[in-house]
């Protein structure tokens, strides 16, 4: 008989790995290509004010990069350039054709449609976890318009491909954001910004992890400078944000 070998997680976590960019896009153009699809593009905001006046957002797309400019993979944004689609964020899909002549003359969408006279597809508006509704993602082809007849065929499919989409892209949007943008803290600067972020005093967090008052304060300077931020719980948040999107 033949030996039976025993399943470890370290096996598992090796084959199944759902943070390997290659196999997301790969898994990606078949769903797409099974529900006769061809391309996303998925804008998620942020889910924290970053002392911008404006709100900023990730965007990843496999639209060719030469078509909409800064919708390339991972870069942040301060405007939704799709926002225009968005009208009524309550529906929870929208079917819908881009035409180049009903259209505002925003200059991405202008480079887009050099290349895609007409797209047409679906939007569906997508709420991020604190509660904005302004994330979206987008599923398009250039062939036809997509039917309500159609998305009632093809539902449980359709459902499968926008739960991945959504589940893939945000992992990999995350971790290019986190990698990119904020330096690592230390353990006592994580316990001290999850203390903030509950409402404790500098008093309350000295008295609590029985340290100094003093260290608190040089550890609260730390985690401002790490963040760069100008408010103790923006910078909070902003520690903290590795582990809420996970």
């Amino acid at each position: 008989m033949s030996e039976i070998k025993m399943i470890t997680n370290l096996m598992l976590q090796s084959v199944l790995n759902p943070l390997d960019k290659t196999e997301q896009q790969t898994f990606l153009k078949q769903s797409l290509h099974n529900n006769g699809l061809e391309y996303y593009v998925y804008i998620q905001n942020l889910p924290f004010p970053f002392n911008d006046t404006e709100s900023r957002f990730l965007c990843a797309s496999n639209l060719p990069h030469s078509c909409l400019k800064n919708l390339q993979d991972g870069i942040v944004l301060k405007n939704n350039p799709l926002s225009h689609i968005n009208t009524d964020s309550s529906a929870l899909c929208k079917t819908f054709s881009w035409d180049k002549n009903n259209l505002s003359n925003h200059p991405d969408l202008i480079r887009l449609f050099q290349d895609f006279p007409r797209l047409y597809g679906l939007d569906l508006p997508y709420q991020n976890m604190s509660g904005s509704r302004k994330s979206s993602l987008v599923l398009l082809r250039t062939s036809h318009p997509v039917s309500m007849h159609e998305i009632e065929q093809q539902l449980f499919q359709l459902k499968q491909l926008v739960f991945s989409a959504r589940y893939l892209i945000r992992q990999h949007l995350v971790n290019h954001y986190l990698n990119t943008t904020y330096p690592v803290l230390s353990p006592r600067q994580m316990e001290i910004s999850r203390c903030i972020a509950t409402g404790m005093t500098n008093k309350d967090i000295a008295d609590c992890l029985h340290i100094k008052s003093n260290t608190v304060k040089y550890h609260i300077t730390q985690i401002l400078n790490k963040t760069k931020s100008s408010r103790r719980t923006s910078g909070a948040f902003k520690a903290l944000l590795p582990d809420l999107l996970k």
